[in-house]
C-alpha cells in the first residue's frame, strides 16, 4: 500500500470516529416520557370528551373533543385509570414509561346503565358495575347477591336492603382499592351523576337513606373495599346494622356523612366471627357501636384521611350487650370505647385483655370480672379508665362543647372477683370513678383475688367508705405497688394478708400539695379486725396506717414487720400482738397514736381543727404474750386508755 493510501485511510477512520461522536445523545433519566393515546365507547367505539386519566396520585389529562389526551411523565411504570360521568372506570397496570419515549395507553370504556330495583332477591344474582342500581322501597334479599368492583348502588328515599340469612340472603360485594363499590343516595351526583334527574336542586344530606340490615344465623356477608354514605335516616338510625348471630366481614370500607344514634355500623348485636379491620369513619352521627364478643385491633381510622379534623360527632366506640364470652382484644387507640350505665361483666374463664393506649370512658358503669382483666399500660402509653364527660382524654365525645365536664363519680367501679383471679393493670389511670352508692370505690379487689396494681393512678374519685381502691379481701399474693393517689377521698384499703412496700405516693408529683381528703391507709377485712396473715411487713411512711372502730391482731405464728418511721393511727380499737410477733415497733419515728392527731402524720381525718386528739382516742396495745397479758405503755404510744 502506498503512503497516500495510507493517509487516506487514515482520514476515513478519523471522519467516521468524528461522525458518530456527532450523533444526537440517548435522552437522559431526567428527561420526561409522553403518554398518549384515545378514550372511546366501549360499546360503539365513539370518542369520549372530558374523560380524566389518573396517573395514581394526580388527575393528569383531560379528554378533548376527539377523546384524545397527551401528557408527560417521569420514566417509571404506572397503573392509570379513567373515568368519565356516565362509565365504569378503565384501569391499565404495569404500563412501562421511558424517557424521551412516547407510549400508547388506549381506554374503552364502558357506559353506565341506571336499573331500577323494586322487587326481592330471591334467586342468586350478580350486579355488574357498567350499571348503577337504583333501590327503591325495601328489598329483602333472601339468595346470593353478588356485587362487582366498581358498582354504584343508589337508595332513593327511605329505601333500604333487609338481608335474611335465615331464607339463604347473603351479599358479597368485594370492591378494590381502585374500584370500591359505592352505597350512596339518589341525591350524591358525584357518583354517577344526576341520577334523580333533578340538576342541582337536591344535594344529599346525612339520612337521605334508611340502611343495610344483616340478619340471619350465621349470616358471612363480605364487604371489602365498600363506600357507605348519606344513611341512616329514619327510626332504626344506623346505615348498617349486624344482627344477632351474624358473623360478617367488613374490612377496608368507608362510613361517611351517615346519621345514626346507634352507630353508622351498628355491630352490638354480632356474633363473635365478625371482622372490623381497616375501616375509615368520618361525618357520621356514632361511627360504629360493638359488643364484647369479638376483637377489635387498631387498623380502624376516625377521621377523613384527607383532613384530620374532619371526624365523627361522637368520636368513640359505643359498646353494649357488655358480656365477654372468649378471649377478646380490644387495641383501637384513637378514639375511646364508650360504656353506657350498664354493668359489663367478663365470665369465668373468659378475658378481656386492654392494649396500651386504649381508653375507656364509662357513664355510671360497673364491671364485674370474674375473668380475666388484662390492662398492660406502658410509660409512654397508659390505660384510661375515665368519664365520659372527660374532654381530656380522647377528646370531646359526648358532643356538648363545655356544657358538661367530668367530676368524681361519674361513673361506678371495676370489681374483681373469684379466687385466684390474676387481673392485672399496669400503667393505668383510674379519673372519675368511685359513684356508686352502695360500692364506695373506683377497683375493688374481692374475695381470694390475687391482682397485680402497679404504676398506675388513681385521680378524682370518690371512696369515703371502701376507700378508691379498695383491696379489703384479696389473697396474699396481690401486689400493690408504684401507684399514685391523689384528689381522693380515701386512696387504699388493704388486709392483713399483703405485703405494702414505700413505692405507692399520695400525692400529686407535680403538685406536692394536692394529696386526697382522708390521707391514709385504712386496714380492715369487712369492716372487722384487721388480722395480720403470715409473715407481713409494711414499710410506707408518707401516710399512717388507720384502724378505725376495730382494731389489728397478730396471732401466733404470724407477724408484722414495719419500718422507720411507719406511723399507726387508730379510732377505738386495740393492737393485739404475741410479744415478739411485731417487729421494729421501737424503731426511729415509728408512732401509735390517735386518728385525730394532726401532729402525726398529717390530717388523716380530713376536718382540719374540728376535732382534737385526746387520752383515751383508742384501747391501746396489748401483749397477749406476757404472763400474765398487759397492756404496753411505750413512749412512741400516744392517747390511748392508758394516757
Amino acid at each position: 500500500m502506498t503512503n497516500v493510501s495510507k493517509f487516506l485511510t487514515v482520514l476515513i477512520v478519523i471522519f467516521g470516529l468524528l461522525l458518530i461522536g456527532c450523533e444526537e445523545d440517548p435522552a437522559g433519566p431526567d428527561e420526561p416520557g409522553i403518554v398518549e393515546g384515545i378514550v372511546t365507547n366501549a360499546n360503539t367505539g365513539e370518542a369520549i370528551s372530558s374523560a380524566v386519566i389518573n396517573d395514581g396520585t394526580n388527575n393528569v389529562a383531560t379528554t378533548g373533543v376527539g377523546g384524545t389526551y397527551s401528557f408527560e411523565t417521569d420514566e417509571g411504570t404506572y397503573t392509570f385509570t379513567c373515568t368519565a360521568e356516565g362509565y365504569t372506570m378503565d384501569v391499565e397496570e404495569d404500563i412501562e414509561v421511558y424517557a424521551g419515549e412516547s407510549t400508547n395507553v388506549n381506554f374503552q370504556l364502558q357506559p353506565i346503565t341506571v336499573i331500577l330495583i323494586e322487587n326481592n332477591i330471591v334467586g342468586n344474582t350478580t350486579w355488574t358495575n357498567n350499571n348503577i342500581y337504583l333501590i327503591d322501597g325495601e328489598i329483602l334479599i333472601q339468595a346470593v347477591l353478588t356485587i362487582e368492583a366498581g358498582t354504584l348502588i343508589k337508595f332513593k328515599d327511605s329505601a333500604r336492603f333487609g338481608v335474611w340469612g335465615n331464607s339463604g340472603g347473603l351479599i358479597i360485594a368485594e370492591g378494590t382499592e381502585l374500584l370500591p363499590i359505592t352505597f350512596t343516595s339518589w341525591h350524591d351526583d358525584a357518583h354517577g351523576g344526576d341520577t334523580n334527574g333533578n340538576g342541582s336542586a337536591t344535594v344529599p344530606a346525612r339520612g337521605d337513606w334508611n340502611n343495610i340490615g344483616i340478619a340471619g344465623n350465621n349470616n358471612q356477608s363480605s364487604f371489602d373495599y365498600c363506600e357507605i354514605y348519606y344513611g341512616g335516616g329514619y327510626q332504626d338510625r344506623y346505615v348498617m346494622s349486624l344482627d344477632s348471630e351474624t358473623n360478617v366481614s367488613v374490612t377496608n370500607c368507608t362510613f361517611a356523612h351517615n346519621e345514626g344514634d346507634d352507630g353508622a355500623l351498628d355491630a352490638s348485636l354480632a356474633d363473635t366471627g365478625t371482622i372490623i379491620q381497616n375501616n375509615v369513619f368520618y361525618d357520621n352521627t356514632w361511627p360504629l357501636n360493638i359488643n364484647c364478643s369479638y376483637n377489635i385491633d387498631d387498623s380502624n381510622i376516625f377521621h377523613d384521611l384527607s383532613g384530620r379534623s374532619d371526624v365523627n360527632d361522637h368520636n368513640g366506640i359505643q359498646v353494649n350487650n357488655m358480656v365477654v364470652e372468649g378471649a377478646i382484644t380490644w387495641s383501637e387507640t384513637e378514639v375511646p370505647f364508650v360504656f353506657d350505665g350498664s354493668e359489663m361483666s367478663i365470665a369465668l374463664g373468659k378475658s378481656l385483655t386492654l392494649s396500651p393506649g386504649v381508653m375507656i370512658k364509662l357513664q355510671n358503669n360497673d364491671w364485674w370480672v370474674r375473668g380475666t382483666l388484662i390492662a398492660e399500660g406502658t410509660m409512654s402509653q397508659s390505660i384510661w379508665f375515665t368519664s365520659y364527660k372527660d374532654d381530656t382524654v380522647g377528646g370531646d365525645t359526648n358532643n356538648d362543647g363545655s356544657t358538661t365536664s367530668a367530676g368524681p363519680g361519674d361513673w361506678a367501679y371495676i370489681k374483681i372477683l373469684e379466687t385466684n383471679n390474676i387481673s392485672s393493670f399496669n400503667y393505668c389511670k383510674f379519673y372519675y370513678g368511685g359513684g356508686y352508692y352502695s360500692a364506695d370505690h373506683t377497683l375493688e379487689l374481692d374475695t381470694g383475688s390475687t391482682a397485680s396494681v402497679t404504676n398506675c393512678s388513681f385521680v378524682h374519685n370518690k371512696g369515703a367508705s371502701k376507700c378508691v381502691l379498695n383491696a379489703w379481701l384479696a389473697e396474699t399474693g396481690t401486689l400493690i405497688a408504684y401507684n399514685q393517689f391523689y384528689n381522693n377521698e380515701k386512696p387504699l384499703r388493704i388486709n392483713g394478708s399483703l405485703n405494702l412496700d414505700s413505692s405507692n405516693i399520695f400525692h400529686n408529683t407535680e403538685n406536692p400539695s394536692q394529696t386526697n381528703l382522708y390521707n391514709g391507709i385504712y386496714v380492715d377485712a369487712l369492716g372487722t379486725t384487721c388480722v395480720i396473715e403470715g409473715n407481713i411487713s409494711w414499710t410506707e411512711t408518707e401516710v399512717p396506717f388507720c384502724a378505725l372502730n376495730q382494731g389489728i391482731n397478730i396471732d401466733t405464728d404470724n407477724s408484722l414487720t414495719i419500718a422507720e418511721n411507719v406511723i399507726f393511727k387508730f379510732d377505738g380499737g386495740t393492737l393485739d400482738y404475741m410479744g415478739d410477733n411485731l417487729i421494729n415497733w421501737d424503731a426511729n419515728g415509728v408512732w401509735f397514736t390517735s386518728y385525730k392527731d394532726d401532729e402525726h402524720g398529717g390530717d388523716t381525718n380530713g376536718d382540719g381543727s374540728v376535732t382534737v386528739q385526746a387520752d383515751g382516742d383508742w384501747h391501746g396495745i396489748y401483749n397477749w404474750g406476757g404472763n400474765p397479758n398487759y397492756w404496753e405503755v411505750w413512749d412512741n404510744i400516744l392517747y390511748d386508755d392508758l394516757h
